[in-house]
């Protein structure tokens, strides 16, 4: 019989999803938490892993260590083992609460920024967990060149658990070389930062960020959970996703361009969301809310029209599905083109409507202008200034303003909307 381990990361102790409808105290990660032991039991693991950012914050010491404790010991109720280590958020109180256990089962690897290799036997199958931990907030140096290899047995399977950041060279939140993972004497990387799911290699050896178990915010959409891991022996690893948060976001790109009134882009908007909720049906056993972000899209001579169609959309929907869970709308953005017959005799006028017709032109061409090339240099300074501000420093790459190549389709959105809010003033 071969080693079952659950592995997470990132539940940020102390904190709720946000951007949901209504405040069930269901949404906190203390439940989540106790989901996570839930499913150790339920599946039989040997081992839970934790990879980092188990608690949000130091000051979510007291509201994390009783239900921490509580699950330690049915845990150990059960005869399962945790190793875990500290990220760059509770690197301070995560040792702390860990020191205050009483429990023999919980082992936090690699504190003080010093790797740690600890040897665990059970029916018969042996395994070696080596981690790291935060010291610190910030380290910018990539800690896997410290791991000394030699002091791993080559011959009994290996675990790794770290929190870090793969391939960002100038981060500062333990940057990592993913070639620097798979070199090591390693048949798996547990690791923690990324929210997301990402698995970065499938075998010899498998690394992946495990993901957040819980979704907390709308940059969080899809599957949230654990990952069961079975062990039975080198380079012997099967692995399989368990659904564990009780909220899930989701992105829908909607074409509106049929729509020829509000009752027609009712329908349309509403059975394409009801059939992208109920697809996600079987993969929603214990969510009690589903949160999408709409996206409108198509061309539509009633573009404008549908930024006063979708606002109660957002302010007033909400429906049980068949299975309980409550489904709501975030936000819905409007990427309707206006349908313009005579774009290129429009791009010949002097006018600022002929001046908006020839910048979609020029983009959709692939060519350029002088208003354009302005256009987009101001936007690239803009954003330099803005992803350079102290607010974005604590955001990772995921959650920065988008990249210069970007402008120029976010500039064609614009010059459509402007175009088609100039035509319907002369209209009117």
């Amino acid at each position: 019989m071969g080693l079952r381990i659950l592995a997470t990361a990132d539940i940020h102790l102390g904190r709720k999803s946000s951007a949901v409808p209504r405040d069930w105290e269901a949404l906190s990660t203390k439940h989540t938490w106790d989901r996570i032991v839930g499913a150790a039991i339920r599946n039989s693991a040997d081992v839970l892993v934790l990879a980092g950012d188990i608690v949000d914050k130091d000051n979510s010491f007291y509201e994390a260590i009783g239900p921490l404790q509580s699950g330690f010991y049915k845990l150990q109720q059960a005869g399962i083992e945790v190793y875990l280590t500290a990220g760059n958020h509770d690197h301070g109180v995560l040792p702390q609460i860990a020191a205050n256990s009483e429990y023999w089962n919980v082992h936090l690897l690699g504190q003080g920024g010093e790797w740690e290799i600890q040897r665990h036997s059970k029916n018969g199958m042996q395994c070696q967990f080596v981690g790291w931990s935060f010291s610190g907030q910030f380290v910018s140096e990539d800690p896997l060149l410290f791991l000394e290899g030699s002091q791993l047995d080559p011959d009994i399977p290996a675990i790794g658990v770290l929190h870090g950041y793969v391939d960002d060279p100038e981060g500062k939140y333990a940057p990592l070389a993913l070639s620097n993972l798979a070199g090591q004497q390693v048949d798996a990387w547990v690791l923690g930062h990324i929210h997301t799911p990402q698995g970065l290699k499938q075998q010899s050896p498998y690394i992946a960020y495990v993901g957040s178990p819980h979704a907390l915010s709308p940059s969080e959409p899809g599957v949230h959970g654990a990952v069961l891991m079975e062990i039975q022996g080198k380079e012997q690893l099967r692995t399989r996703n368990i659904p564990l948060s009780p909220v899930r976001y989701a992105d829908l790109q909607i074409d509106v361009s049929a729509a020829k009134n509000e009752a027609e882009f009712r329908d349309i908007v509403l059975s394409a969301l009801l059939s992208s909720a109920r697809d996600k049906i079987p993969e929603m056993q214990e969510v009690y809310c589903l949160v999408y972000d709409i996206y409108l899209q198509g061309e539509n001579a009633g573009a404008n029209s549908m930024d006063a169609w979708k606002q109660g959309l957002i302010d007033d929907y909400e429906q049980e599905l068949e299975n309980g869970t409550l489904l709501c709308v975030r936000k819905v953005d409007n990427e309707v083109k206006p349908v313009v017959s005579n774009l290129r005799d429009l791009a010949k006028d002097p006018s600022p409507a002929g001046k908006l017709a020839e910048t979609i032109l020029a983009i959709q061409n692939g060519d350029t202008t002088p208003f354009l090339e302005d256009l987009i240099r101001d936007w690239e300074q803009k954003l330099k200034r803005l992803n350079g501000a102290g607010t974005y420093q604590d955001l990772n790459k995921e959650g920065r303003l988008s990249e210069p190549a970007e402008s120029r389709e976010y500039i064609l959105r614009e010059c459509h909307r402007l175009l088609a809010e100039l035509l319907s003033q002369q209209e009117g």
